[in-house]
């Protein structure tokens, strides 16, 4: 009964959340963790111990599998050397220099816990970044190199935590085994997750080819996906992690035209209600953890030590966030220094270095969450020789601090620091509607030549207008009409057309012919994925509408 109670009660909190929202100013993730928080008054009886790599397995990969799946894949590989830069350097670059701060300022951390406490604060929350960044209006640019800094820095960052925490247990450090390690753990973990969404994606294609299988079925296998891709690549000792982002990824790329359009919608519109309610139980479960622990360790500093170390405890946890930010602030500065460098060295004097306002936004939009909670509650009790693992509880809530501390800074300086600032043009925009129009151009053709070879078959008939140029006449104008006026909304459908049979096989003409130039215009580069999926997905449901089926291929 606990059990069932606790599932409703976060289903629950996430549904209130929802409607909060409206009313609240705050960003949904902090909505969540007040939610959370509120439920564990004693009162309630409400709490669950958090299990690190239950939580990982359960709530992590297919999370991060859809925001793979999402990512636009040229933007992404356009911007790899500040997306890797971040992802990997900047992890790197925290842990030694917020390490050696830690060392430093709290007497009796011994460097190796707290370079592991460094490791686990270095990766940035995929799911936090959207929601708080999201709402401050951030240049889409910028939007996805925090994005897809998100996704890979979870794997550096868990990584560095595993290798100092392990030098904590045994006392030895090998910095040349260290860095190997790391190498074939994030290599392993990309070919092995790219190597199971590639082999869905044939699998899929294979399916389609001989049998009609029910859209449900497929988006099951999906769902499943990102479990299987975690589960071999920690299996083989290697990034679960990056396995499934690599997974979602992958399997993007490969299967944009492959499922038919009913999978297509089906999986849509299954992948939102699950990404929305995994976001929303993942922050409520976080707000339940936070009040304990710290409450627990300011209550528990207060009575042995009273004000002063109470009020040591806070410095830290500021000071660390403080630190975070900092770190992060210089390391992006030279990193855009040095991509001007040698952009000028190049002969491109096109790139302008961004406003001072826009490098302290993308400092502070690098907000910590729920990785970093269950990396630190993962560490181990007791070291090897049976002694207690230094300074664990006070690790736990500078951690914890540090994820509420980021997550406030974000939601109130980030719409501050970017207010008034402009962002220049929005090229999706302009691609969206550029590709909306070669759509239908590529409809009226595919219309007109199936009308001329129907007109071909019957030329006995040629005084008498047949049924099929009549629908494809009224159809041509129908484009040409979109062309035309070119609204947002273009998906609704002329019920009168619909009647006739002729009709509906030339509207199928148009929509696939539609569907086809946009898969061109995307493999050539002249659209990106969240066009992409976008325009694709009006396309589906317009062909789903008129056929009630399956595309077949």
């Amino acid at each position: 009964m606990h059990a069932t109670m606790l599932v409703l009660t976060l289903l629950a909190c996430v549904v209130v959340s929802a409607i909060l929202l409206r009313i609240s100013r705050l960003p949904l993730p902090l909505t969540q963790i007040v939610l959370g928080a509120a439920v564990t008054i004693p009162s309630f009886g409400l709490y669950v111990d958090l299990e690190p790599h239950l939580f990982l397995l359960l709530f992590i990969p297919p999370l991060l599998f859809a925001d793979g799946f999402r990512m636009p894949k040229r933007e992404f590989f356009q911007m790899r050397e500040h997306v890797l830069a971040l992802a990997f350097g900047l992890v790197l670059f925290t842990v030694v220099a917020v390490g050696s701060l830690l060392h430093w300022m709290i007497p009796g951390l011994p460097p190796a816990a707290a370079f592991a406490l460094a490791a686990v604060l270095s990766p940035t929350d995929a799911v936090a970044v959207s929601a708080v960044a999201g709402r401050a209006g951030i240049p889409k640019r910028l939007m996805y190199v925090l994005e897809g800094e998100a996704l890979m820095n979870d794997a550096s960052g868990l990584t560095a935590f595993k290798f100092a925490v392990a030098a904590a247990m045994t006392g030895a450090f090998s910095l040349a085994d260290a860095s190997v390690d790391f190498v074939v753990v994030a290599v392993g973990g990309l070919v092995l997750g790219g190597a199971m969404g590639w082999g869905m994606a044939l699998f899929q294609k294979w399916l389609s080819g001989w049998t009609q299988v029910q859209a449900q079925g497929t988006v099951v296998m999906i769902l499943l996906l990102p479990f299987a891709a975690y589960l071999a690549a920690e299996h083989l000792h290697t990034s679960g992690i990056l396995a499934a982002v690599a997974a979602g990824m992958v399997l993007n790329l490969k299967t944009a035209a492959d499922p038919g359009a009913e999978t297509r919608i089906a999986t849509t519109h299954i992948w939102r209600m699950l990404e929305y309610v995994l976001n929303g139980v993942i922050f409520v479960l976080m707000g339940m953890q936070l009040p304990d622990i710290i409450g627990d360790a300011l209550t528990g500093s207060f009575y042995e030590g009273g004000l002063k170390d109470t009020s040591e405890l806070l410095i830290y946890a500021f000071v660390t966030w403080a630190a975070l930010i900092l770190a992060r602030l210089v390391w992006v500065w030279g990193l855009l220094h040095v991509t001007h460098f040698y952009a000028r060295l190049r002969g491109d004097n096109s790139k302008q270095m961004p406003q001072a306002r826009l490098l302290w936004a993308t400092s502070l939009a690098g907000v910590r969450g729920a990785i970093t909670l269950a990396g630190v509650l993962s560490v181990p009790m007791m070291l090897e020789d049976g002694s207690e693992f230094p300074m664990r509880s006070l690790m736990i809530f500078i951690a914890a601090s540090v994820i509420l501390i980021s997550l406030i800074a974000a939601a109130v300086g980030l719409p501050l620091l970017l207010r008034g600032m402009s962002v220049g043009e929005d090229h999706e925009e302009q691609e969206e509607q550029a590709a909306r129009i070669r759509a239908c151009e590529a409809a009226v053709a595919a219309v007109a030549n199936a009308a001329r070879q129907s007109e071909a078959r019957d030329e006995h008939d040629s005084d008498t207008a047949t049924p099929l140029s009549a629908a494809s006449s009224r159809l041509i104008q129908a484009y040409q009409a979109r062309i035309q006026t070119l609204s947002i909304d273009d998906s609704s459908h002329d019920e009168e057309r619909e009647r006739s049979q002729a009709d509906k096989a030339l509207r199928l003409i148009g929509v696939r012919a539609e569907r086809e130039e946009v898969m061109r215009l995307h493999r050539s580069d002249e659209i990106n994925d969240v066009v992409l999926n976008a325009l694709i997905y009006e396309i589906d449901m317009r062909e789903s509408a008129l056929t009630g089926a399956p595309r077949k291929h």
